[in-house]
């Protein structure tokens, strides 16, 4: 062999050796990519869940249980605050201190305004084609959806049924006189009508103001003038008629109405001392676990005698979102479990049977319901409801509505020093 073929050759093994070895390279660098990946899907991923309603803690908690036999890779901190809690304030300072959950609620535009640098687009997911289509419009931001309505639910004043029989009141009242002739007969027989729970900022700031957004003719309309300056507080008739109902509540009712809270109206109501409180249907579970036996109704929270105060006001209560800071391989599972909590068998039956809820979906039967849930699918189904618009308040309207509401029952301001206190409020916070 010639010197130049056997440099040739020494060249070509010398490449086929090479190939070998990249090939060989190449191989074990696909299988420590495989490797990875297997172990990055084996590797536990922790969420943290933040919810506002005390009540369905420990319901929360089994429902996450029943996920992880699912999704054992996924573990979910339940983190539960409200009541009493500002826990808006809890869930800025998470934010702050750059520890925000990966699952949080927002009650409406307004907050989701404040939490939208945080928030991912949902719109690719799955429920969205089952729910109600008016659930999703609140969050539905420039076609996109960004949060997952939970659930309906409906408020206005729950009622003791046995307690109204008792007082010789067999009709429903649907107006301001029926109700106030309702009191007078629940007192005359030996009962308190009315559990106010005015020291609870959300009674009275939140859904005690709602019933006067909401019978406005054009509700968002009215916001919307409040904003630009054209409509007042001072000059509405509707928010003029607030103070007869608030009258007859402090009038009827619980001897301080400012040392009684929601928890403390549900004992209240749910031992009978007590025939009406102003609450909704999250309420039913616990009243349903002092007094299983119990038989309860919801009234239309009435502000005058006109036929349309016959309504209840029905909305969704608040939307799950998901953190979009969070990584991607946690914003996934976060997305999984809002799936399992609506469109699963196993959520759908903690909704309607263990949290009581009324179904935003269209493929979920209501069942569990109690007086109060059934009451308000029927005003439903009779189209008798009035909306939710307090997500759109400016933020601190409501912890400003409800002082101001607090200092005149206990009569330290007049109804027309509550009107424009109120005006200055909106004026301040909708900047």
């Amino acid at each position: 062999m010639s010197v130049r073929q056997l440099a040739i050759t020494v060249v070509v093994l010398f490449a086929a050796a090479g190939l070998v070895f990249a090939g060989g390279q190449q191989e074990a660098e696909e299988a420590e990519a495989s490797q990875e990946e297997a172990e990055e899907e084996q590797q536990t991923v922790e969420l943290n869940f933040f919810q506002f309603k005390p009540y369905l803690d420990e319901a929360y908690g089994d429902l996450v249980e029943e996920f992880r036999e699912e999704n054992p890779n996924v573990e979910i901190n339940v983190q539960t605050y409200g009541g009493g809690q500002q826990w808006q304030d809890i869930l800025r300072g998470r934010f702050a201190s750059g520890a925000g959950p990966e699952i949080f609620p927002v009650e409406g535009p307004a907050q989701y305004e404040q939490w939208s640098e945080y928030i991912a687009d949902l719109s690719g997911e799955p429920w969205i084609d089952t729910a109600v289509p008016f659930a999703l419009e609140a969050l539905n931001v420039d076609g996109k959806q960004m949060g997952m309505p939970v659930n309906l639910e409906g408020y206005g004043y729950i009622y003791n049924k046995e307690i109204f029989e008792e007082a010789g009141i067999s009709e429903r009242p649907t107006t301001l006189s029926e109700l106030t002739e309702a009191a007078e007969q629940l007192d005359e027989a030996g009962y308190t009508p009315f559990g106010t729970g005015y020291a609870t900022w959300w009674v009275t700031g939140l859904h005690l103001m709602n019933v006067a957004f909401a019978h406005q003719d054009d509700p968002l309309a009215f916001i919307e003038g409040l904003n630009d300056g054209s409509e007042s507080f001072s000059d509405n008739e509707l928010f003029a008629d607030l103070q007869d109902l608030v009258d007859l509540t402090v009038e009827y009712g619980e001897e301080d109405p400012l040392t009684t809270d929601h928890e403390e109206q549900v004992q209240m109501f749910a031992n009978g001392e007590v025939a009406m409180i102003q609450q909704g249907v999250w309420k039913e579970v616990p009243i349903m676990e002092v007094d299983e036996d119990i038989e309860i109704g919801l009234l239309p929270p009435a502000l005058n005698d006109s036929a349309g105060m016959d309504r209840i006001p029905v909305g969704v209560p608040f939307y799950f979102v998901v953190n979009k800071e969070a990584s991607e391989q946690k914003q996934e599972a976060a997305k999984s479990f809002l799936n399992f909590m609506v469109n699963t068998d196993v959520g759908q039956r903690y909704a309607t049977e263990e949290f009581g809820f009324i179904p935003a979906y269209q493929d979920v039967e209501p069942r569990g319901l109690g007086g109060v849930g059934k009451d308000i699918l029927e005003y439903a189904g009779e189209d008798k409801t009035v909306p939710w618009v307090f997500g759109r308040f400016p933020e601190g309207f409501a912890d400003d509505a409800s002082d101001a509401i607090q200092q005149y029952v206990t009569d330290r301001i007049s109804w027309s020093e509550v009107l424009e206190q109120l005006d200055q409020s909106w004026e301040r916070r909708a900047e």
